[in-house]
């Protein structure tokens, strides 16, 4: 990641880099912007914890599966320093699936803390919530 120019520049470029490997299918991308230990809630509520290597492999899981060929865009709604070092996004996101249990465009919202760790910005938390 980089460093913090402002809020709404590292959010946009954490979920761009995140829109960009979910389209490749490329799950190691996906989790390389997780802390070495983040919480992530998925879309049915389900609470993981684990680092880049698992919430990577965990995607590659549903890339390969439920979600193959499927598209994501992300748009950041609002971002803003929660303290030095803390960043709270929330954004948008488009979910086109060609099959699977959410099989059709899906909308969720997602909110994700940022945190610097070591001189490099990382997802700590991140809570997924389908909007119906």
């Amino acid at each position: 990641m980089q460093t913090l120019t402002d809020p709404t520049t590292l959010a946009t470029a954490t979920f761009a880099a995140l829109e960009t490997a979910w389209n490749a299918a490329d799950g190691e991308g996906y989790g390389a912007p997780f802390a070495d230990e983040a919480d992530f809630v998925n879309v049915r509520g389900e609470h993981h914890r684990g680092g880049p290597d698992y919430i990577g492999r965990a995607h590659q899981g549903i890339f390969d599966s439920i979600y193959a060929g499927s598209t994501v865009s992300y748009r950041v709604d609002v971002a803003r320093a929660l303290s030095p070092g803390v960043v709270l996004a929330v954004a948008s996101s488009e979910l086109d699936a060609p099959s699977g249990p959410l099989q059709g465009v899906n909308r969720s919202r997602i909110t994700a803390v940022l945190t610097e760790s070591d001189g490099r910005w990382v997802i700590s938390a991140f809570h997924n919530t389908l909007v119906v």
